[in-house]
C-alpha cells in the first residue's frame, strides 16, 4: 500500500488467499451442518451478548469453531500486513461473531480498546439474509455542518458490506455500529466476522538494521516532538523511513495519519518530518525500512 492512510476507514477485499479464507469459512459451515445432532460439548460454545440499547450477537472464541491454526495464522497474516503498511504491529485476539435476524450493534466507539478496529468478513456473498453492514460515522460536526439542509442515513454515515474475504479497518474513536439483520435464521445465513483491535509495539523495521537499534536512535526525537509540537494533539502518526546503508534517512513519508488538534497540524506534519529525518543511524550493509509510531 503506496497511500498514507488519513481517512477514518480503510477496505482490503482478499485480504487472505482464497483457500485460506474458505478454509475458515468451511469450518463454519461443518460446525453448523447435521443440527439435529449437536452435542453440548461442541456446540454449547456461543455466548449471546445482549447489552439492552447497545448489543445483541452471538459470539465466541473463534478457535471453538475454526481450526486455531487457521486463525492463528489469519492474525499472523495481518500482523505483518498492518506492521509494514499502518505501522502497528499489536493484534487482539479475535472474536468470531454471529449475527442472525435480530442482531445488531448500537451506535458506540472504542476510543480505549485501540488504534484501530479490524473486521474481517467470513459472510458468504450470497446470503439470503439483509443488513449487517457496518455503519460509520463521519468525522465531522452533524449538527453544525447539517443547519441548512435536511440529511438523514448515508449522508451522515457509511455503509460497509461483510463481503466474504473482506477486512475493513476504522479509526477505533470513530462512533459504529451494526446494521439489524433481516431474513431467515438459518445461522449459516448469518453475519459472520472475525474481529478485534490493532495497536502500536514500538518501531516495525525490515532491512539489516534492528527494530531495537531504531527505537534507540529515534526515541529522544519521539520525545522532544511530543514535547514541543503534540501539545493539543490527539491520535496516532507513523512515518516509514528509508536509511541507507550509511544511516541516513532518504525517503520519509507518512503511514497512518489520524491526528486530530485545532492547531495547525501540517506544522505538526513539518517538525516531524525535519526531525526524524535528520536522525543517524548505524551503518550497515544494507538499507532498512522502519515505521515509526508517534501517538500524541
Amino acid at each position: 500500500m503506496d497511500e498514507c492512510v488519513r481517512e477514518r476507514y480503510l477496505i482490503v477485499d482478499d485480504f487472505l488467499p482464497a483457500d485460506e479464507a474458505g478454509g475458515m469459512r468451511a469450518d463454519i459451515e461443518n460446525h453448523f451442518a447435521n443440527p439435529g445432532q449437536h452435542q453440548p460439548g461442541t456446540h454449547q460454545v456461543w455466548n449471546y451478548w445482549h447489552v439492552p440499547g447497545s448489543y445483541t450477537y452471538l459470539r465466541t472464541t473463534p478457535e471453538k469453531v475454526v481450526e486455531q491454526a487457521k486463525v492463528a495464522r489469519f492474525v499472523d497474516t495481518l500482523r505483518n500486513w498492518a506492521a509494514d503498511n499502518l505501522g502497528l504491529a499489536a493484534v487482539t485476539w479475535p472474536y468470531l461473531s454471529l449475527y442472525v435476524p435480530g442482531c445488531l450493534q448500537g451506535l458506540h466507539n472504542d476510543s480505549t480498546n485501540g488504534r484501530l478496529g479490524y473486521v474481517f468478513s467470513l459472510t458468504r456473498n450470497d446470503r439470503m439474509t439483509i443488513g449487517g453492514e457496518t455503519v460509520i460515522v463521519h468525522d465531522r460536526d452533524l449538527f453544525r455542518t447539517s443547519l441548512d439542509k435536511a440529511q438523514a442515513g448515508i449522508d451522515l454515515f457509511d455503509l460497509v458490506d461483510p463481503r466474504f474475504n473482506r477486512l475493513t479497518l476504522f479509526d477505533d474513536r470513530i462512533p459504529h455500529a451494526v446494521q439489524r439483520i433481516e431474513g431467515p435464521m438459518d445461522p449459516l445465513e448469518g453475519r459472520f466476522v472475525l474481529h478485534g483491535h490493532l495497536s502500536e509495539a514500538g518501531v516495525v523495521a525490515r532491512g539489516d538494521l534492528s527494530a531495537d537499534a531504531v527505537q534507540e536512535r529515534v526515541s529522544g526525537a519521539v520525545e522532544d516532538l511530543r514535547a514541543s509540537v503534540g501539545g493539543g494533539v490527539r491520535g496516532p502518526l507513523v512515518m516509514s523511513l528509508q536509511i541507507d546503508q550509511y544511516g541516513r534517512v532518504g525517503d520519509i513519508r507518512p503511514l497512518l495519519d489520524r491526528m486530530v488538534s485545532d492547531a495547525d497540524l501540517d506544522n505538526v506534519r513539518d517538525a516531524v518530518t525535519a526531525r526524524l529525518g535528520a536522525v543517524r543511524f548505524p551503518a550497515m550493509p544494507e538499507a532498512t525500512r522502519a515505521n515509526i509510531p508517534l501517538i500524541f
